[in-house]
């Protein structure tokens, strides 16, 4: 018996000395790595030395290498939000685990790694975020918008541009507060773009007395050169800008500011008005002027408004101009206060004519009108853009020198079973639209062909023949007033 416990004693003895053995041997391990069942952001770190586990975080972490910075271009009320990206390589910015993982080791010391045995110590670290603040600044001073201009407001003038407000009082930049929020974003954030409109980093200076008194002038400024008289032409709407505007102004020779009457309306200048208005029914009449016109077949020409085209009655549109501008011009309460632009003059205008046609453009005839192609012997009917019709045709016979003359004109009549009469002959026909005179386009049941080269010894005198069913076909179709374009295109002789 006593030869079993002395024999169980060393056994005892052997295991105690034995795990006293591997203890020591796991503690001495363990202190050169993190303790069993560690994890380090998800990291299995047992045993793992500092140095280890931070080459894996750093092999993991997502760096990144630019802040986008919103902010204004500029200071003043036009300014606009721009973004501003910042090189995070250009600040000497780094990121780095060492001072965080030391902390967490530190807090494993001697056999502490026993308790890891039955629960796992997990760790999330946060890296530490360096920048060289002195580098931060130099990129600041050289790519952030100048802010710190003196605080002014007052109108200026151009003739090119109008009237414009020079504005560097509002939208002004707290700087230290805004390169305070760009540092400590970079340093305490993974956000990777700074808001510093939405983060209240700018304010307004007040105006003085006589810079409010700027303000309420250039607001009516603002109005009148924005609420122009919009010319209706047909394929396009023109209207003067807001240097044409200012000019219509008078102003005063010293400051260039705009005159105004007793009533504190402001004075138009009458003469530049005529002016404008003689230029703009120069570049817009067209009646006996020439525009180039692209054929069905691809080509281009040279037309000529012969009957066709518009005259402006100037005198009339300078009635309406100068009691639009005067309504613009009073466009103020006498109190001060401004009138909305709800309660400017109606805008857009549909000039008078001396002379009117089908459209009112000055560089095209529209996407309405006959086509006749005399070289091709060839009429096409487009309305609305679209081909309707195509026809041959027998023009003017040009041997007996009956050459139906080239030009713009327009369909001015039409009429059914018409005698035609000329010298020499009496023709009656089913359907007439008479373009120019005597000269138009109608049926001529008397042909057998049309088209090819029979107009040159076989030709109308002057007219525009064709087949019956496409005659009918284009009297249904066209409207009186519809421009009528016709030249040698490709001449077959």
């Amino acid at each position: 018996m006593k030869t079993l416990w002395k024999k169980l004693l060393i056994v005892a003895a052997v295991v105690a000395v034995t795990a006293a053995v591997a203890c020591a041997a796991l503690t001495r391990y363990y202190q050169n790595g993190f303790g069993v069942n560690t994890w380090v952001n998800g990291i299995y770190s047992t045993g793992k030395t500092v140095q280890e586990i931070k080459t894996m975080l750093m092999e993991r972490a997502e760096i990144p290498q630019s802040i986008a910075i919103v902010a204004y271009d500029r200071v003043g009320q036009d300014a606009e939000p721009q973004t501003f990206t910042l090189p995070l390589s250009e600040i000497g910015f780094t990121v780095d685990y060492e001072t965080a993982l030391q902390n967490c080791y530190s807090e494993q010391r001697n056999i502490s790694w026993i308790e890891g045995l039955g629960t796992p110590r997990t760790y999330q670290l946060t890296p530490d975020r360096r920048i060289d603040e002195e580098l931060l600044k130099q990129w600041w001073q050289q790519n952030m918008p100048d802010m710190q201009v003196e605080a002014d407001y007052r109108i200026i003038y151009s003739e090119e541009d109008g009237y414009d407000i020079y504005d560097s009082v509002s939208h002004r930049l707290d700087e230290e507060k805004a390169f305070e929020m760009v540092r400590d974003s970079i340093l305490s954030s993974e956000e990777t773009s700074i808001d510093l409109i939405t983060s209240d980093c700018y304010y307004d200076e007040p105006l003085t007395d006589e810079q409010k008194a700027q303000e309420q002038l250039w607001q009516r400024l603002r109005l009148f050169q924005s609420n122009g008289p919009v010319y209706d032409f047909t394929d396009e709407k023109l209207e003067p800008d807001a240097g044409e505007m200012a000019l219509f102004l008078q102003k005063d020779e010293a400051t260039q500011m705009p005159l105004q009457d007793a009533n504190g309306a402001f004075v138009i200048d009458e003469k530049l008005l005529a002016g404008w208005l003689k230029d703009l029914a120069d570049r817009y009449d067209t009646y006996q002027k020439e525009w180039s016109f692209e054929t069905t077949n691809g080509k281009t020409v040279t037309v000529k408004g012969v009957t066709y085209g518009t005259t402006m009655n100037q005198k009339q549109e300078l009635v309406w101009l100068k009691q639009y501008f005067k309504a613009l011009a009073a466009l103020q309460n006498v109190d001060g206060t401004l009138i909305t632009t709800e309660h400017a003059p109606d805008r857009l205008h549909t000039a008078e004519y001396t002379r009117d046609a089908f459209t009112h453009s000055g560089t095209s005839i529209g996407d309405t009108y006959i086509e006749v192609d005399m070289g091709l012997q060839k009429l096409y009917y487009y309305e609305n853009g679209e081909l309707r019709l195509e026809s041959d045709t027998v023009t003017g016979n040009k041997k007996r020198k009956y050459t139906t003359p080239e030009g713009v004109n327009f369909v001015y009549n039409k009429q059914k079973n018409r005698v035609l009469r000329g010298q020499g002959y009496t023709q009656p026909v089913k359907f007439w639209m008479p373009v120019k005179g005597a000269i138009g386009i109608h049926d001529a049941e008397w042909r057998d062909e049309f088209g090819g080269d029979i107009y040159l010894t076989n030709g109308s005198h002057g007219c525009v023949n064709i087949p019956l069913e496409k005659a009918e076909a284009l009297y249904d179709m066209v409207e009186i007033g519809t421009p009528v374009v016709m030249f040698y295109g490709e001449d077959n002789n």
